[in-house]
């Protein structure tokens, strides 16, 4: 009896220790912070302290090639209209995915960037596993930021722009109060568009405001 109980106290010990140490760790998504959105909506590239309901912090640390940076994710809707607010670490593009399927395929992406004061925002879609992504006009559908604007300042890029929850678009994703989308991040360190992003990558869930 005593021989049989020695391998699962030693296993149990073992488990223990490894807890005690710190070597596992659980994995947890990042922080949102939510506020009452009490200030005016404005496409001006300064994100207001009470312009948006829910903010969220994503980063990725230097790592395969990439220097690494952060991206705040602020945004409020209602059932028509969705706003946004991408600050990215970057003095180039950052972007934004929802709902891939399949790494980056058949995400609705959101490319911004501000070069000389000049600010672009791309509406794509991702055809492919790893690329390549598209204008949405260029595949048959429509580009459907109504309002957008950006500012570029102190090694920061800010992009801000409205859409609606559900654009009528086949290659635009269609949004619902409450829904809890699925997303996907990067930052280049340039504002040419068509280049690959070599910041930072990542993915996190963001939830829409509203529903039962």
């Amino acid at each position: 009896m005593v021989f049989q109980m020695k391998p699962i106290l030693i296993i149990l010990f073992l488990g223990i220790m490894v807890l005690f140490c710190g070597c596992i760790q659980p994995q947890a998504g990042p922080q949102v912070k939510t506020t009452a959105a009490s200030e005016e909506w404005k496409p001006d590239g300064i994100v207001g302290a009470n312009e948006y309901a829910r903010t969220m912090t994503l980063q990725a640390p230097a790592s395969n090639g990439y220097s690494g940076g952060t991206m705040t994710l602020s945004w409020k809707n209602d059932a028509e209209y969705l706003y946004l607010a991408l600050n990215g670490t970057t003095r180039g593009w950052v972007s934004l995915g929802f709902e891939p399927t399949v790494w980056m395929k058949d995400a609705d992406i959101i490319i911004g960037s501000v070069e000389n004061g000049r600010v672009t925002v791309l509406d794509e879609n991702c055809t492919g596993n790893y690329g390549p992504h598209e204008n949405d006009t260029l595949l048959g559908g429509t580009y459907d930021i109504l309002e957008s604007g950006g500012s570029e300042k102190g090694g920061n890029t800010v992009i801000e722009l409205k859409r609606k929850m559900n654009t009528g678009d086949k290659f635009d994703k269609a949004f619902v109060p409450g829904q809890q989308v699925p997303i996907i991040w990067a930052m280049a360190d340039t504002t040419d568009n068509s280049a690959k992003h070599n910041m930072a990558e990542g993915e996190g869930v963001m939830a829409m405001e509203g529903g039962v």
